[in-house]
């Protein structure tokens, strides 16, 4: 990154100071010697070299929305899938709000990150979490995978690394699931293909969705839309252009999303007062 541009990123951060310090400690690897930690809600991530490590230190407020979402719809004893797992946040989300007697499901195809969200899940103990290391899609084979720098951002199709893809349906237990977390930047349509056989005993699920993302890969939010309510699932949105931040709008299959964001897919009529708790 140029000087320049160095200098015009400082100017549109609301904590310059503590984001050029991030960058510093992660890139240097300063963070990983000196042992520093991300506490989160119930559990820690070690500060990695990676876009979601600094984030997640820079702002403790990061993705606080997601693990909201994620606690509010599971409980004690529960079953929750997490596919583009990353560096194990939203993991550890999960495995904290399923308890002891809960299982966790974690698949993230990039090797590296791979490695440190397992990292992640020993400094937590948690012993209830299944990491897989490999792509999900609608049938078996292999694809490349991108190396970003954004390395939350990486996608399927693209780059140098060649990683197994797996529908994930094969390795989830014969039980009911409370929720499946999708966020694989623009690969959605085909991972819920490889879950069919297991959406019929899945309670919600938690889709990232964005136009430009899914025209990447050839469909459109309509392809999602009419997959889901065929099983039975109703799909709900905030309306933020509106300043509703509640989950009061049902989302039908020409709804645009100009911008990328997450819809909840759900079969069970209580699903908006879980998300207002």
């Amino acid at each position: 990154m140029k000087i320049s541009q160095i200098v015009k990123r400082l100017g549109e951060e609301r904590q310059p100071v503590r984001f050029l310090a991030s960058r510093i400690l992660a890139r240097t690897g300063a963070a990983e010697r000196l042992g520093l930690q991300i506490r989160r809600r119930g559990y820690q991530l070690h500060f990695f070299n990676t876009a979601l490590s600094m984030n997640l230190w820079l702002y403790a407020q990061e993705r606080s929305d997601d693990v909201n979402i994620i606690q509010s719809l599971l409980a004690p004893g529960g079953i929750y899938v997490d596919i583009g797992a990353n560096i194990g946040d939203l993991v550890l989300a999960g495995a904290q709000a399923v308890g002891a007697n809960g299982r966790v499901f974690a698949f993230e195809a990039h090797p590296r990150i791979f490695g440190l969200m397992s990292q992640n899940v020993r400094l937590n103990q948690r012993t209830n979490i299944h990491p897989v290391n490999a792509a999900c899609g609608s049938e078996f084979g292999w694809t490349q995978f991108s190396d970003m720098r954004s390395d939350d951002m990486n996608q399927i199709g693209k780059g140098d690394i060649v990683v197994p893809v797996i529908p994930a349906q094969y390795l989830l237990p014969e039980a009911d699931i409370d929720l499946i977390k999708i966020d694989v930047e623009g690969f959605e349509l085909f991972v819920l293909k490889g879950l069919e056989k297991s959406l019929g005993r899945t309670r919600h699920l938690l889709i990232e969705v964005g136009d430009a993302h899914f025209e990447q890969f050839g469909y459109r939010y309509a392809d999602i839309h009419q997959l889901l309510t065929a099983q039975g699932f109703t799909i709900f949105a905030q309306d933020k252009a509106k300043g509703d931040y509640g989950w009061h709008l049902v989302v039908d299959g020409d709804h645009p999303f100009p911008l990328v964001q997450n819809v909840v897919a759900s079969r069970d009529p209580q699903v908006r007062q879980l998300l207002a708790q």
